[in-house]
């Protein structure tokens, strides 16, 4: 089953899978930095503290992605690609990641066909349009 949600829906979204989420970037030497961060939502920015490595990493390697995990067993995780920058908050350096794309995603069974959306798993794209 597949389930559209508009990026404009990752507030509500985040409501249901809450503020704990990983910060996906890449290192100078082209492999992953996952950091466990709290979100909050700004707008239209997503926006959280920044670890010394995923500021660094985004200096140079803006392009980032923030997962979810499911908040219930086998359900979706929520999965938002966004362009990053570090910014001077209130408490210190935060990551504000401006989303580009996304989808709700879990691994498909034997038995679920590829979607229309052409996707070989259970997943549901979130539109950067709003359509």
């Amino acid at each position: 089953m597949s389930i559209p949600v508009e990026l404009a829906d990752i507030g509500n979204q985040m409501e249901r899978f809450g503020i704990a989420a990983y910060v996906l970037t890449v290192r100078d030497d082209a492999t992953p930095h996952i950091a466990h961060l709290a979100m909050r939502l700004d707008g239209d920015v997503l926006r959280c503290g920044a670890s010394r490595s995923a500021a660094a990493n985004v200096a140079d390697r803006p392009n980032i992605s923030v997962l979810w995990p499911p908040y219930e067993p086998g359900g979706y995780s929520m999965i938002v690609d966004a362009v990053a920058r570090t910014i001077e908050g209130t408490d210190g350096l935060e990551l504000e990641l401006r989303p580009s794309s996304g989808v709700l995603h879990r691994p498909a069974t034997p038995a679920t066909p590829a979607s229309d959306t052409g996707c070989e798993s259970d997943c549901a794209p979130l539109s950067a349009t709003g359509t």
